[in-house]
């Protein structure tokens, strides 16, 4: 059967047209019947999964987001000391960047749209960061410090590398390529005093 995707087969393919649209004219500049189009679904169709671009906007940036939460909390539980929970950090950022990279690019570029309005319950990944940092100080591993600075610092690391390779600035390569760099960046930064 040839023509639009059923509607209950379409919440994957428009997520994924949604991010491509959203990478390419940002989520102001985006619509629904664009993303519809590129999706090659009815608008319909698309409110039958999401009530609004922005809902559909705000649910991709979340998921990726918490995931991000996630995989640094787990792995820094399992990783012992604090340089072993900076490389945890490092190795959970570039395993959701490498996974899908446009994704990943779309929530590097809409972070400051929607972090300031989702962080309150503390499971973002820079309050998830800032805990290990403090469990750290608590622990005497690490020297006194204010532990939101050095885990903006820490995640700005990654970050910072990511955008610019968002922007086309550094090569194509995937970001675990950079992990060790990253990691050790990371623990330069926890000590600097």
């Amino acid at each position: 059967m040839t023509g639009t995707p059923r509607a209950t087969n379409a919440k994957p393919l428009i997520e994924r047209a949604a991010l491509e649209v959203f990478v390419s004219h940002g989520v102001d500049g985006a619509t629904t019947k664009l993303i519809a189009a590129q999706a090659g679904v009815s608008e319909g169709a698309m409110y039958r999964h999401f009530r609004s671009k922005d809902e559909l906007a705000i649910s991709l940036f979340m998921g990726v987001h918490r995931r991000l939460s996630t995989l640094i909390e787990e792995a820094s539980a399992q990783a012992v000391g604090i340089r072993a929970k900076a490389a945890a950090i490092a190795r959970a950022y570039c395993e959701v960047a490498d996974e899908d990279w446009l994704l990943f690019s779309y929530h590097l570029t809409q972070v400051h749209r929607f972090v300031p309005l989702y962080q309150e319950d503390g499971r973002d990944p820079v309050t998830t960061v800032e805990k290990i940092i403090k469990q750290a100080m608590i622990a005497a591993e690490l020297p006194p410090a204010d532990p939101r600075v050095l885990a903006a610092m820490c995640i700005g690391v990654i970050s910072q590398t990511a955008q610019n390779k968002a922007y086309g600035r550094i090569g194509d390569d995937p970001l675990s390529a950079h992990c060790p760099l990253f990691t050790a960046a990371i623990q330069a930064v926890l000590f600097a005093r």
